[in-house]
């Protein structure tokens, strides 16, 4: 759509694609062990008791669909490509980074803040935290900004929430941005015992505890 047109019609185009588009979040099968699907748990939900809603995470958008975090020097494996030989993208992605060798061989896209990511897993203590590295596909004219993370040893989940874009931001409503967030855990998890993954995410803003709508960092 072109940035020429004025924000009050665009927001309203985006209002009408917004009650069209369902409030699920985007999910995907990926990585060892077994993946849990996502569900949507509603702009009104409070996190679980156990969830940390303030986590020390650096988001990163690409305007294509296109990894933005890569391990160095990898080579796509066939059973990541079609029938065609084309590559397929996942819709949701995950990987845990539990030590400074594995954060050291991983490499970014050329996108806003991928110096601030490397600096995250640069300053990240591996004998104590891990980071965990979660990508999405979402609508170019929305922001998909983290509420909440919690785990165990063998569980991680996130849940996120999707938020129109401002209006002064120039974007297409039937096009398709990368989003990726890296999320450092204060534990040390062993990726052999983490088996679930899990993603949720609702229309509206992120909330506290007691429920109240509170404000989230910087989305993508």
């Amino acid at each position: 759509m072109p940035s020429t047109t004025p924000a009050p019609t665009r927001r309203r185009l985006l209002q009408s694609v917004a009650a069209a588009l369902s409030a699920s979040a985007l999910a995907g099968c990926g990585g060892s062990g077994s993946t849990s699907g996502t569900a949507s748990v509603g702009p009104d939900a409070s996190p679980p008791e156990d969830a940390l809603t303030d986590p020390t995470h650096v988001s990163l958008r690409n305007s294509e669909l296109a990894p933005i975090v890569e391990e160095r020097d990898s080579e796509t494996d066939a059973s990541e490509s079609d029938t065609a030989g084309t590559r397929r993208f996942d819709d949701w992605q995950h990987d845990l980074v539990v030590d400074a060798e594995r954060a050291a061989s991983l490499t970014f896209a050329d996108v806003d803040g991928a110096d601030e990511a490397r600096a995250l897993l640069e300053e990240t203590d591996f004998e104590s935290e891990s980071v965990y590295v979660e990508g999405h596909v979402v609508p170019e004219c929305y922001e998909r900004r983290l509420c909440w993370v919690r785990w165990t040893d063998s569980e991680i989940e996130t849940d996120y929430a999707r938020i129109l874009r401002d209006a002064d931001v120039a974007c297409e409503a039937d096009a398709d941005d990368f989003v990726t967030n890296l999320i450092r855990i204060p534990a040390a998890l062993n990726p052999d015992d983490v088996r679930s993954y899990g993603s949720s995410g609702g229309s509206g803003p992120c909330r506290t505890p007691t429920g109240e709508s509170m404000a989230t960092g910087e989305g993508a």
